[in-house]
């Protein structure tokens, strides 16, 4: 868990900058945004346990009041997890990410479909590795957005997002596709950031 959690902060720290010991204790002890993740983290750690999971939800509820995000126990999150701000960002039971997801404020990560959906019970989305999600997006349902993708501004996501490509527009189309490497990685090796054009 304290590498997960190193992880975060490593996220967190600017880029363009050496992600030095100060620059990173600097962003745990007064970043909320990697309060709110390293609330989660301890969390998601006692939710494995039915006599723990009560901590997990106090957790849940301080994280919503420090920082204005809801991230269930329950989901699942891989590391490198970067809230850009943590106001109304809620990633819910169930929802997998994979690693160095970069989410935007006001950003919706659900299954429910909510009251009078033709089928309520459409599974969690499923986010890959390098996922960037622009400012207030909502990725609802059995969706899946492949790696390095990115998921606009206020787009709504409830169909599949194929990997390496841009999508927007409500319901989120794809727009672009991004250049791919050999080596695997992004040409220009630096994915965009939250909420602003790819």
């Amino acid at each position: 868990m304290l590498t997960t959690i190193a992880a975060d902060i490593r996220a967190n720290v600017n880029r363009e900058l050496p992600r030095t010991w100060p620059r990173m204790m600097g962003k745990l002890l007064l970043a909320p945004t990697v309060h709110v993740v390293v609330m989660y983290r301890i969390g998601a750690f006692l939710y494995r346990w039915r006599i723990t999971r009560p901590l997990a939800f106090i957790l849940r509820s301080f994280s919503i009041i420090w920082g204005s995000t809801e991230i269930h126990p329950g989901a699942q999150i891989g590391p490198g997890l970067c809230l850009v701000h943590s106001m109304k960002v809620v990633i819910g039971n169930g929802a997998v990410l994979g690693e160095g997801v970069r989410i935007g404020q006001g950003v919706t990560i659900s299954g429910d479909a909510g009251r009078g959906a033709r089928n309520p019970l459409r599974g969690c989305p499923v986010i890959g590795d390098h996922v960037t999600i622009g400012i207030d997006a909502i990725v609802m349902g059995n969706v899946t957005v492949g790696d390095h993708s990115v998921i606009g501004a206020q787009a709504l996501v409830i169909h599949d997002v194929p990997a390496w490509c841009v999508a927007t527009g409500s319901p989120a189309r794809v727009v672009r596709r991004l250049n791919e490497s050999p080596e695997g990685g992004n040409a220009d090796q630096s994915p965009p950031i939250a909420g602003q054009p790819a």
